[in-house]
């Protein structure tokens, strides 16, 4: 299938760059933080700030597989992160499931798990696996949506040492999404 591969390549390639690293409607929106150039906004954790263009750069170092934005603890030096993406690649919604089936099957390596959930009324999913770093085994949640046509890549990422301190409070992040 000719999709199946397009959206193998471009997953792939989607993954590794963000791994450098059905919920209520829980966000209020007088915490809500804009994000995307105001396209998007999300409640973000307590000591999240945005990560600075020169520590993007060190983290994400292919330009072209860097998130748009990211989000960090600055005390954990970068060791957990919130980043957001939204690709040139059109997707649809109805299309999301086959999205992560390839998703799955390309990661599958890492055991990854996959769920399903709606956030604000629209449908995503939700794939989590730990990755190999370069210093550290990371922990991953990849959330994929699609944003005015195109596939919106959010995720959450935490070094396994930290990772039960800011697990919960990252996914409970990435359910506040809205755009």
């Amino acid at each position: 299938m000719k999709i199946n591969a397009m959206f193998s390549a471009l997953l792939v390639s989607s993954a590794l760059f963000l791994s450098a690293c059905d919920s209520a409607d829980t966000a209020d929106s007088d915490n809500a933080t804009k994000i995307l150039d105001g396209k998007a906004s999300i409640v973000l954790p307590e000591g999240f700030v945005k990560m600075p263009k020169d520590l993007m750069d060190k983290k994400y170092t292919n330009p072209g597989q860097r998130p748009q934005e990211a989000w960090y603890v600055e005390s954990e030096g970068g060791k957990v992160t919130l980043a957001f993406a939204v690709t040139e690649n059109r997707v649809t919604e109805a299309q999301i499931p086959q999205v992560m089936t390839a998703l799955k099957a390309q990661m599958s390596t890492f055991s990854p798990v996959v769920t399903d959930i709606t956030i604000d009324g629209k449908k995503m999913s939700r794939l989590e696996m730990t990755t190999p770093g370069v210093d550290a085994k990371i922990y991953n949640v990849m959330q994929i949506s699609s944003m005015d046509g195109k596939m919106m890549i959010s995720t959450f990422n935490a070094t396994e040492d930290i990772k039960d301190k800011y697990t919960q409070a990252g996914k409970d992040a990435l359910s506040t999404l809205k755009y």
